[in-house]
């Protein structure tokens, strides 16, 4: 199919004047939308991720950013000086003092003060590793060194270096990323036509998270191209975690045992394997399965038909033999056998997924799913649509025609007949739990005591342990004993927080947990406190942003609505939107009826009368709109945007050129298009 090419004399025109800075040596810098970007990453630069203790990983300086005046990406440093001139259409991430940089569909590599050390040539790259970097020429992977000169030549399917002088190599090509994008990772992210995401993933590891094609036909190579090393075999587990000079190696697609100088303690002749667990480590031999233990010998005999590996300090495991499911101890011998069509594992694991208990064992019979004690006793017959969960607290968790059932870990139900626990999860779940019966609701404590009557027209969460619940149009807080925190009075109240809107008689405010008023209510619409103590509120028919310790305006209102967005506000009034800094200065406002809201981007989408362009986040339009659809140059992408017109969706770099070698295609290869409603309450 071939690609078409839309001209664009504005983006022509940008890229001229872009040229003739370059040529005074006017160096560029971020847009205000860009520097509120970079200071909002090292705000957060080597924070504890999600809760965890320990900082997270570092921000890699240079940083790529895109968002320079005309939406092309370069990259800054620490102080946000510019180290890469803004003229990519994509930036990677440095790594050996090199980033991989885009432009006009090829790519090449430019050093941390900027310098092209290698021009934009090649098709497809890798990052750099121990001073190489694999490169696509004509379909087949190379090795260039740091200044860009070829030192192995393109021969193979795939090539990464393993250290200075070692080089994994595989004739198997796999290739990944998004659609337009293709990388080395082999790790490919599409968008189904009928929604949602599929990642395929074909990879190995090899000396420590380096990932390798799928295939077992991989080597180590020196510089030369001679082999130094036997076949890389698929990523194997460790033997022994405790000792790895005994480690498990293919010969001729079956796996053995050798030790540390290259000695056999077990000849190849598994198909599959596994680590030792409790002193038994699972193989596969002759189709049959056994364990072997650190000796190498059978512990016990390859047997059955299929089994799963032991669990640490458990002593037990499931297994099939002859058509009967059952599970046997650490000798082979059978504690129970079952004519069950399947027995696994049933286990908790404890909140913060450090370990696990087995508590049972999942059993399936006409392919319904039910539960069995530790010693093969039935605690819930087969009539549930997939394996019983038992959670953390004790309770089991059951699923039937896609509604969830919850029972004690007995098997007696904890919600009575026709009544159905809707927020018990096991993961998230807590006490008070909302109880329905029909169409009212009431609260029940972990066993599912009432603590309520079931009288309640809605109960929504307020935080941990307390619930907003409705009766006779009006809103009240219950707290974990099921006693009023707040008496049922209000005609609205939000939810989690020590500080929370409340409204009465129409009007909104902001009220303290122990009931007393914060802000008294006088506001037609409020929306819950943000973290640095403002709240976005509505007064005839214009939002500001209030500071709730003082009641002062950090953004003074404006007609229509605002809204949080990445790094900014969204405004819209009107029918038409346009984005603000957190303190109300003016970024992007171009008459817009949508406007895309990730300034990372650089170049944000916008619709107005029915097409579709780019703005820079400095707010100037680069691409008319004549898109029949919105336009995301969006993470994985690779400075690639997909655009509609006249029914075919075709790439296009930042600079609104088709892409060349990228053909088009009748739907949308990066999936749908997310809307956001700008709204000051839900």
């Amino acid at each position: 199919m071939t690609v078409r090419i839309w001209s664009n004399a504005a983006a022509l025109v940008a890229v001229m004047l872009a040229t003739a800075a370059l040529a005074q040596d006017k160096r560029p810098e971020l847009t205000p939308a860009g520097k509120a970007i970079l200071q909002d990453k090292l705000a957060i630069d080597g924070r504890p991720l999600y809760d965890r203790p320990g900082p997270g990983k570092p921000i890699t300086f240079p940083l790529a950013m895109c968002t320079f005046p005309g939406g092309l990406c370069g990259a800054v440093r620490r102080d946000g000086s510019v180290a890469v001139l803004p003229r990519y259409d994509w930036v990677g991430t440095f790594s050996d003092n090199r980033a991989a940089v885009r432009l006009n569909g090829l790519y090449g590599f430019v050093d941390e003060d900027g310098r092209e050390v290698v021009k934009p040539q090649y098709r497809i790259v890798d990052d750099y590793h121990f001073g190489f970097a694999q490169v696509d020429v004509g379909g087949k992977s190379s090795l260039i060194d740091r200044d860009g000169k070829m030192v192995i030549e393109p021969k193979y399917g795939f090539i990464r270096a393993i250290a200075p002088d070692r080089f994994a190599v595989s004739e198997r090509r796999e290739l990944g990323g998004m659609a337009g994008g293709e990388d080395f990772s082999g790790s490919r992210v599409a968008f189904p036509p009928g929604g949602g995401v599929s990642v395929s993933v074909s990879g190995n590891f090899l000396d420590g998270n380096v990932a390798y094609p799928g295939n077992i036909g991989n080597e180590v190579i020196d510089i030369s191209g001679h082999r130094i090393e036997p076949s890389v075999a698929r990523w194997s587990p460790p033997f022994d975690k405790d000792d790895p000079s005994i480690r498990w190696v293919q010969r001729d697609k079956l796996w053995g045992l050798a030790r540390a100088d290259g000695s056999w303690l077990v000849e190849p002749k598994f198909q599959q394997i596994g680590s030792l667990i409790d002193g038994l480590a699972q193989v596969t031999l002759n189709g049959k399965v056994g364990f072997i233990g650190r000796s190498g010998n059978f512990v016990i005999e390859p047997a059955f038909d299929k089994a799963l590996p032991f669990k640490l300090g458990f002593g037990r495991t499931s297994a099939e033999r002859d058509g009967f499911f059952g599970v046997i101890d650490t000798t082979g011998a059978w504690i129970f056998r079952t004519d069950y069509q399947q027995i696994q594992f049933a286990a908790n694991i404890d909140r913060d997924y450090k370990s696990e208990t087995v508590v049972g064992w999942n059993f399936k019979k006409a392919d319904r799913w039910g539960l069995l004690d530790l010693d093969g006793r039935v605690v819930l017959d087969a009539g549930f649509d997939q394996p019983v969960g038992p959670c953390p607290d004790g309770r089991l968790e059951a699923y039937k025609n896609k509604e969830r059932f919850y029972f004690k870990a007995d098997g007696s139900p904890l919600q009575p007949p026709g009544g159905q626990l809707i927020d018990a999860m096991c993961r998230g779940g807590v006490p008070p739990y909302t109880l329905k019966i029909g169409d009212k609701f009431g609260l029940v404590d972990a066993s599912s005591n009432l603590l309520t009557a079931v009288q309640f027209d809605a109960v929504t969460w307020a935080g941990p342990g307390v619930k907003n619940v409705k009766i006779n149009g009006k809103w009240g807080r219950i707290g974990a004993d099921g006693r009023w925190l707040l008496e049922p009075k209000f005609d609205y109240l939000s939810g989690v927080g020590d500080v929370f809107v409340a409204s009465v008689d129409g009007k909104r405010g902001f009220m303290r947990s122990d009931g007393s008023w914060l802000v008294e209510p006088k506001f037609d619409a409020a929306a819950r406190r943000r973290i640095d103590d403002t709240a976005f509120v509505t007064i005839s028919g214009a939002t500001g942003v209030l500071r709730l310790t003082d009641q002062s305006w950090v953004v003074p209102p404006r007609p229509g609505a605002l809204c949080d967005i990445s790094h900014a506000l969204m405004s819209e009034a009107g029918g038409k939107r346009a984005i603000l800094s957190r303190t109300g200065e003016t970024w992007v406002d171009i008459g817009a009826e949508r406007v895309g809201a990730n300034l990372e981007f650089g170049l944000l989408t916008f619709l107005k009368d029915g097409k579709w362009g780019l703005v820079d986040t400095a707010g100037q339009v680069m691409i008319e709109p004549r898109f029949d659809e919105p336009v995301h140059f969006g993470p994985g992408q690779r400075g690639v945007a997909w655009t509609k017109r006249d029914g075919q969706w075709c790439a296009i770099d930042r600079r609104g050129s088709s892409v060349p070698g990228i053909a088009c295609a009748a739907a949308n290869p990066t999936g749908s298009d997310l809307r956001l409603q700008c709204k000051v309450e839900p």
